[in-house]
């Protein structure tokens, strides 16, 4: 019976560190796509000051992962500041918004805060339709769904390698 409770209990523990280390991989790629965005779209001149702005809404992990790239990289040659946020009313400025499937209700609310500013919504929720990029996990790993109307409609120009790289959603172009 001992063995039993033994056995058992490694195997719980197995399961939650290999747990934490996917979903800790999972967040280290989607730092590195929303970085790999960055590299691939051209905003306008900055308008504000002269850091482009990342906010993460409601992923601790993915922020704290983009925060490592920022720390070492530029955006084109512009420091990368990255601000976590848990309410819809803490966005104040940003460049790029990521959105965590846990708060996907509040990306209508996140639409509209956006309205047509040169701000590209990121999220990993697949059905959010008014989003620019989701990123979805997939056998293949991470991939990503793209609306190049709705980013060009906010006067950002994308490069040509991003549009073959994702999923266009056609329902949408």
């Amino acid at each position: 019976m001992k063995r039993f409770a033994l056995h058992r209990m490694l195997m719980v523990i197995t399961f939650v560190v290999f747990t934490q280390f996917v979903f800790g991989q999972m967040s280290n790629y989607k730092s590195l796509y929303i970085y790999n965005f960055i590299k691939r779209i051209e905003w306008p001149v900055a308008q504000s000051d002269d850091s482009f702005h990342i906010v993460i809404f409601g992923d601790e992990s993915t922020f704290e992962s983009i925060s490592k790239i920022a720390d070492s990289k530029l955006a084109g040659d512009r420091p990368i500041v990255v601000e976590y946020i848990e309410e819809v009313e803490e966005l104040e400025f940003a460049d790029l918004i990521y959105v965590d499937y846990s708060k996907r209700k509040d990306i209508p609310e996140i639409s509209l805060w956006i309205k047509n500013r040169s701000i590209l919504l990121v999220s990993d929720y697949k059905n959010a339709k008014q989003t620019d990029i989701n990123l979805l996990e997939s056998s293949d790993g991470l991939e990503f769904i793209i609306r190049p109307d709705l980013i060009r409609d906010k006067d950002l120009k994308l490069s040509d390698m991003l549009i073959q790289l994702g999923k266009i959603d056609n329902e949408n172009q």
